[in-house]
């Protein structure tokens, strides 16, 4: 005899439907914000570079808006094409208004920046900073295609694997674009100069989203989180009589209790939503 266990199914779609509408209707706000940004001027630019330090780190979504030239003042946050270099863009801070008008800009890390900005070079303000959402807009064509390569192969499986496929290929995905793009542990050299202690001083800035710990060798050590600047003093030579430092994940406690969460997310799907019913346990039998 078989047991059809149908108690669950309203429980079931009463939940995913509310489920479906909130994500629906984030979905549609957001894109309605997004079209209204851009209707009124706005763009996005995505920094590529450390030179805003902790303001504005490797990874961020700049929010930029148009500006009036006239109204800018030292500490303004702006956007901007170098005199002669209208395909690269920079975001850096207004340093200084000179005598003729135009503007000097500097970024948190470097020095004054070599050129003098006039209106037209200036593309607008930083409105807003969201710190990591650039490395989304960096792995979208992966993920997109990814996702939906997924969504493919769920349209050819029974019910009962959906689930169990989309959790597989969907981590599958999003690993290959972590290793793509790496934006959780990484970080750039900036100097790495002899000492007049002897040895040498290397400086580093994080640029993941993750901390990660600068250590010379043999030597001291220093964690550096997204933006942050880290120097230590080498003086230990290695086994081929070079100065070196190494990088390693510097991992938080929250990071990992975070991950054993994810991990129990399928269990609490079943538990508040359900699991899709076995329509072959549905079947009666036959008389």
């Amino acid at each position: 005899m078989s047991h059809v266990n149908t108690h669950r199914e309203p429980h079931r779609s009463r939940w995913g439907r509310v489920a479906s509408w909130v994500l629906l209707a984030c979905v549609i706000a957001f894109i309605a914000f997004c079209l209204a940004w851009r209707l009124d001027g706005g763009r996005w630019e995505r920094v590529e570079t450390p030179s805003m330090g902790t303001v504005a780190p490797v990874g961020s979504l700049l929010w930029v808006k148009p500006v009036d030239f006239g109204s800018l003042r030292p500490g303004d946050f702006i956007t901007f094409h170098p005199p002669g270099a209208g395909q690269t863009t920079y975001s850096h801070r207004v340093h200084k208004i000179n005598a003729d008008g135009t503007l000097t800009t500097k970024g948190v890390i470097p020095a004054p920046d070599p050129w003098r900005l006039t209106a037209s070079d200036v593309v607008g303000e930083v409105r807003m900073t969201w710190w990591g959402m650039g490395w989304l807009v960096a792995m979208a064509p992966v993920l997109l295609i990814g996702g939906l390569a997924v969504a493919g192969i769920r349209s050819l499986l029974g019910e009962r694997w959906k689930l169990p496929a989309t959790l597989v290929l969907g981590s599958l995905v999003l690993s290959i674009a972590f290793s793509i793009y790496r934006p959780f542990t990484n970080a750039q050299q900036l100097s790495f100069a002899p000492d007049q202690r002897g040895g040498a001083t290397a400086t580093y800035v994080g640029t993941g989203l993750l901390p990660i710990r600068l250590e010379a060798a043999g030597g001291a050590s220093v964690v550096m989180n997204d933006g942050q600047l880290g120097t230590v003093h080498v003086t230990n030579a290695d086994s081929d009589h070079k100065l070196r430092v190494g990088l390693k994940p510097a991992i938080p406690t929250w990071w990992w209790l975070g991950l054993v969460g994810i991990c129990f997310l399928p269990g609490a799907y079943s538990l508040v939503v359900g699991l899709p019913r076995d329509d072959t346990e549905a079947e009666p039998e036959p008389a």
